[in-house]
């Protein structure tokens, strides 16, 4: 089952605070990004359901940038909300995942928020990468930058494989 994606940043931001290392909006966006692209990797099945779009920054969950905008380039010092359908009062949004799914995610969190913003932005622009296939694409029109799950499923899989 793939999360909203502000369920999945949240669990990032839960382990960071944890740790007590910051995490940047930019910061969130890579590293949803790199778990989605294990995950998929590892099981064939999405992380997240959102769209990912190329930036100039690398990818970008919508909902996730505009959740953090208001904190520019500071630490995120709060969770990412969603509207109750039914009361229509916002809430915090926390996944409900499995231990297998938390045992796999876990440990990579604590790699990638140990990493410094500009290494994780590079490493989302590796060159023949997901991001790099969209952003610098061949055609003239590219409506949405999006980076689909095809390719980020098919580069992390070569990566896990070397």
């Amino acid at each position: 089952m793939a999360y909203d994606v502000r369920e999945i940043a949240n669990l990032v931001l839960e382990i960071a605070d944890g740790d007590q290392i910051p995490v940047t909006n930019l910061d969130i966006n890579k590293i949803v990004y790199f778990l989605h692209g294990w995950y998929l990797a590892k099981t064939g099945n999405p992380l997240v359901s959102a769209k990912i779009e190329a930036w100039r920054f690398g990818p970008v969950f919508r909902e996730l940038y505009s959740q953090f905008a208001d904190v520019g380039s500071q630490p995120i010092s709060f969770r990412a909300t969603r509207r109750n359908t039914t009361t229509l009062e916002k809430e915090v949004c926390y996944p409900a995942i499995t231990t297998e799914e938390f045992e796999f995610l876990e440990p990579l969190v604590h790699q990638y928020i140990r990493i410094k913003t500009s290494i994780l932005v590079d490493l989302s622009h590796v060159p023949g990468g997901p991001w790099d296939k969209v952003f610098n694409h061949d055609t003239d029109i590219n409506p949405g930058m999006e980076i689909t799950n095809d390719a980020i499923k098919s580069f992390f899989s070569q990566q896990a494989r070397h």
